[in-house]
């Protein structure tokens, strides 16, 4: 079994939180200055589907952006 755990992704639902100081302190949270797309997350759904992704059982793909590295 794998799954996806992606950080804060910039979809429709949450533009109004990505404007302005809040969106800039979202932003500010990883390393790479910005936050997921939503195509991001998908190609990493669609490779862990893949016969490619096989020995990947057991994974837990954490796609935030390295968030989670504050410096």
């Amino acid at each position: 079994m794998t799954s996806v755990a992606p950080g804060f992704t910039a979809t429709d639902r949450v533009a109004d939180r990505l404007t302005g100081p809040p969106g800039d302190a979202l932003r500010g949270q990883s390393p790479f200055g910005r936050v997921g797309t939503p195509e991001e997350v998908a190609a990493a759904v669609v490779y862990l589907a893949s016969a490619e992704a096989t020995w990947a059982s057991g994974t837990i793909l954490d796609l935030n952006g390295a968030s989670h590295l504050r410096l």
